[in-house]
């Protein structure tokens, strides 16, 4: 904390030997264990308190009031209600940090988070939703992460967007991307949804079994491409799905395929020796690098908590779906 630099152990030993209570003695002695190497972390250890306890306390000393009065609770009876310009600027360049940078244990802010933060920090008070407002000032927004697996090879990443770029330039390719077969059933696929409180909501359950296959292929240029079929996808499928993509496009295609195994099977492969079409495969555990992910999410959220009396009532419904399907941009994936 830089702050600190300006403040020596001498000040804070003399400001020590002119308090009495608990609390500011504890806050000027860990002062002075950090000014002499101690870490956050090791002080919230020795007083057994959470590190952003241990923040608070040293940001204290940052002020124009003499240590003794810093460290206090006597001046505090009251919160302030506003952040001065300076410490809005800090807390702005502090949310675009990890909150355990400043020693909250939390994978990422929240208004009640940075209510808490504020309030312990500079002792100001302001309202959840004052809270979610500064957040949005300060250039946040509300976002729901897209999960990457953790077997994930960043180095085959980089060699699949290197080998994407270097196949499409100069060749005037109109690059198609789909992913392998979506299974569907006819089963209800609960989902959380809002519902009436003191209700016990329920979803109609079949002994049915039926379900289809789905592929799909989505453009650069926003075009979609989906087959549904009644039993598992083959590389006989896959082969014919290709080559309608071929069909329907008519320009020349990176087709760009997922890990199935009847992806990878001589049926498929043997069509990259035609003159307008190349293959790039997806690396694996890589789901957030295929943008018809986001297709099936929207499918799958259409179906949930829905009985279907039969599959033609389910293919009608899949149907509809994808007819309002909200098609990703493909140049976010890369």
């Amino acid at each position: 904390m830089n702050h600190l630099d300006e403040i020596s152990v001498e000040e804070l030993q003399d400001a020590l030997d002119n308090v009495d209570e608990k609390k500011p003695t504890q806050r000027l002695l860990a002062a002075i264990a950090y000014k002499n190497g101690v870490s956050q972390t090791e002080l919230a250890e020795w007083y057994d308190v959470q590190r952003r306890t241990i923040y608070s306390w040293l940001k204290r000393l940052d002020t124009d009031e003499s240590l003794g009065q810093a460290v206090s609770d006597a001046k505090r009876t009251g919160r302030k209600r506003k952040l001065s310009e300076s410490q809005l600027k800090e807390f702005e360049e502090t949310v675009h940090e990890p909150p355990d940078e400043v020693g909250i244990d939390a994978p990422a802010w929240t208004p009640a988070l940075a209510q808490n933060f504020l309030e312990e920090t500079y002792g100001v008070e302001y309202s959840v939703s004052s809270c979610r407002r500064l957040l949005k000032e300060a250039g946040l927004s509300h976002q729901k992460p897209r999960r990457t697996a953790a077997e994930t090879d960043e180095d085959e990443q980089d060699r699949f967007h290197d080998e994407l770029k270097k196949k499409a330039t100069g060749a005037g390719r109109h690059g198609s991307l789909y992913r392998s077969n979506k299974k569907k059933s006819v089963q209800v696929e609960p989902r959380a949804a809002w519902f009436p409180r003191g209700t016990r909501p329920s979803v109609e359950l079949s002994g049915q079994r039926d379900w289809t296959c789905l592929l799909g292929a989505i453009t650069e240029d926003g075009d979609r491409f989906f087959s549904r079929f009644t039993e598992y996808v083959t590389a006989e499928h896959a082969k014919h799905f290709i080559l309608a993509l071929c069909k329907e496009f008519e320009d020349d295609l990176i087709v760009v395929l997922d890990g199935a195994p009847y992806f990878q099977a001589s049926a498929v492969t043997d069509l990259a020796a035609r003159d307008d079409l190349t293959f790039v495969t997806l690396p694996s555990y890589s789901p957030e690098l295929n943008p018809v992910e986001e297709c099936w999410r929207q499918v799958q959220k259409a179906l949930s908590n829905r009985f279907f009396d039969s599959l033609d009532e389910l293919t009608t419904a899949i149907d509809t779906a994808l007819d309002k399907l909200s098609v990703p941009t493909v140049s976010n994936y890369f």
